[in-house]
């Protein structure tokens, strides 16, 4: 026995230290404290998985065991350090589905060359520690005796003390036991329990869904019912159409009288929302813009069907007969976009092969195709003199990277924006955020510039189209930026902040105006002007134009209310897994990170209280999507 215990216990000692060694690494590297802070947690699920060495007899088998579960440790540390010094992401289970679209997008800029360094080191020591090990304990080959009846005897005492501490009534126990939907607030459950800890929960919750979906009922699928409160706009344009346009990485610095005279005239004309941010990948804030709401558990359209009866096109098309359409220049399988458009209530959908039939698909290199082309294939397949209508179009040609694309480094130079970007640097009317930085990041600033030019001529378009069809005044045209410019950094360069400062609310400002003719007239009545500085986000679009159009909808399925409500709005970003405003940051709403120093302590009780409701939203939503998916094949 004291052999077995010395050979087997050893490599559980090893795999413990090397365990802990990259716990520690991973969560330095994304700014968390030293170990987790349910370390009782992390603990358990070490014995529990380290323990496997004891069911081989063979040392090379349990090597080989330990160095497999400790390989996999060391991807997700890879994993995290890259898509957290790009994105301020981190890893979920969850994204193994994105696995294609995150191939297709990858730039070996994004690889975090630090962090495979450290990956090798920690290597090299495993190696060497091995190697001590082999020659010092396991060099002479010792036969152990009724090995598996020790098994046996050790595995069931290990079993029986773990099951004895989840089973108690210890707090941080209790709290994981609880935990249904740890993706929600992945950062913070990630430090709360540790790697292990956090992965099985959410691999428990995944498998929890797939069998609620096959159980599933209609008695289900039934939701509480909280009518939203009608706003003094409430009504405003019954019938109206809707055009909204997600345009990719759009950013307030972009927009100037000179360069972009559309956009422009959206912020003069229409309501223009100062304090607008986003932070979320381009279809989590797609579909916050067509559906008011994004579960934080796994989508997958593909293999099964989802319950859209509260998104907007849906609505609109079941009760109204809108004629609703999709616009997109990428594949339909992209985000799954084929199988969940449809569902979500758009009755035609337009991806690149319908869009420009027979046109070689562009690469992920910079060289996309042009706004302003796209738009007259829009404009092709839609009917403005077809009243009522909802339309949305997912732009793409502002996608990083940037000056990368020789092609579109040609065209933009041919159409002379480069020319005029540069003139109105001189004369001041507009600035370069990195005009004093690095060569490369004003180079790249200025080609993502002249993109926007670009897509403000094809708006242009759009705008000449409705008032020739005399729809203008009858059409809410809502745009809004997906996220920020976050391609080589620059959100961070524009800021002059550090990749740690995940925190700092200020990277993640987007675009957002709300254009109508009549509803700006009604609002300047009673406002002085036409731009709001009411913390918004893309959350408040589907509940602001369900308002505007005489619609009650169902605030326990949106996670926020119309922008003319009086309640204070909180952004949820998916990305993040956090709840932010302009001025403060919490990763899970209970306590904060940062706050400017203009807060007072009624601004955070009131910050508090409504991340509390939206806690409590998105439970509902997750249910929602969990009972109402079915199998589609």
């Amino acid at each position: 026995m004291k052999v077995y215990l010395r050979e087997k216990g050893s490599l559980l000692l090893t795999f413990t230290f090397f365990y802990l060694l990259i716990e520690f690494v991973t969560f330095q590297w994304v700014e968390f404290s030293v170990l987790p802070e349910s370390f009782l947690i992390d603990f358990l699920f070490i014995i529990i998985v380290g323990s496997g060495v004891f069911l081989f007899k063979s040392n090379k088998l349990s090597i080989i065991y330990i160095t497999f579960i400790l390989g996999l440790v060391m991807t997700v540390f890879l994993i995290n350090a890259t898509m957290y010094s790009v994105y301020f992401d981190l890893f979920t289970l969850q994204q193994l589905t994105l696995l294609g679209e995150a191939a297709s997008v990858f730039n070996f800029e994004f690889l975090s060359i630090p962090s495979i360094i450290v990956a090798i080191v920690i290597a090299f020591l495993y190696f060497l520690t091995l190697t001590f090990l082999w020659r010092k304990l396991y060099r002479y080959y010792e036969v152990i005796p009724n090995y598996y009846k020790k098994t046996l005897i050790v595995m069931s005492t290990i079993l029986v003390v773990v099951s004895l501490f989840f089973v108690s009534g210890i707090k941080s126990v209790k709290r994981f036991n609880n935990a249904l939907y740890v993706t929600t607030f992945k950062r913070a459950s990630l430090e709360q329990y540790g790697l292990l800890g956090y992965y099985y929960k959410e691999a428990k919750s995944i498998f929890t869904g797939i069998l609620m979906s096959s159980q599933s009922s209609d008695d289900d699928n039934i939701i509480p019912v909280m009518e939203s409160e009608p706003t003094e706009y409430f009504g405003l344009l019954p019938g109206a159409n809707v055009l909204t346009i997600m345009v990719e990485s759009l950013q307030g610095f972009a927009v100037s009288e000179d360069l972009t005279p559309n956009l422009y005239r959206m912020t003069q004309e229409g309501l223009y929302f100062a304090n607008n941010y986003s932070e979320n990948k381009t279809n989590y804030s797609e579909m916050l813009g067509i559906t008011g709401n994004y579960p934080t558990i796994t989508l997958k359209p593909n293999s099964y069907q989802y319950d859209f009866t509260h998104s907007l096109p849906k609505v609109l098309n079941n009760k109204f007969n809108y004629t609703t359409s999709y616009f997109h220049d990428n594949v339909g399988s992209f985000y799954s976009r084929q199988s969940l458009m449809g569902p979500m209530g758009f009755e035609n959908s337009y991806y690149h092969d319908d869009l420009f039939p027979g046109m070689k698909m562009w690469t992920w290199n910079g060289d996309y195709t042009l706004d302003s082309l796209t738009v007259e294939k829009v404009i092709e397949n839609a009917d403005f003199n077809d009243e009522p209508f909802y339309y949305f179009w997912s732009t793409l040609s502002m996608h990083g990277p940037y000056y990368y694309g020789p092609k579109n480094k040609e065209l933009f130079e041919d159409l002379g924006y480069y020319q005029r970007i540069d003139e109105a640097v001189l004369n001041g009317s507009w600035v370069n955020p990195l005009e004093n930085g690095a060569e490369a990041d004003r180079l790249r600033l200025r080609h993502y510039e002249a993109a926007v030019m670009d897509f403000d001529k094809a708006l242009g378009r759009l705008l000449y189209e409705l008032e020739v069809s005399d729809t203008l005044d009858n059409t809410i045209i809502v745009i809004y930026g997906d996220h920020n410019v976050y391609y080589h950094n620059l959100h961070l360069e524009i800021h002059d902040s550090e990749a740690s400062e995940y925190y700092n609310v200020d990277l993640y400002d987007a675009f957002l105006a709300i254009y109508n003719p009549i509803l700006t007239k009604t609002y300047l009545e009673n406002n002085e002007t036409n731009v709001i500085e009411k913390f918004t986000s893309p959350h408040v679009i589907v509940p602001t134009l369900f308002d505007l159009l005489g619609l009650v909808y169902n605030q326990n399925i949106m996670l926020s209310d119309s922008v003319f409500s009086d309640s204070m709005h909180v952004f949820y970003s998916n990305k993040l897994t956090a709840f932010f405003t302009d001025k403060v940051y919490s990763n899970d709403g209970y306590e904060l990170v940062f706050s400017k120093d203009d807060v007072d302590l009624l601004y955070e009780e009131e910050f508090f209280r409504i991340c509390e409701e939206y806690r409590r939203r998105l439970d509902i939503i997750n249910y929602w999507y969990d009972v109402t998916k079915k199998y589609s094949r």
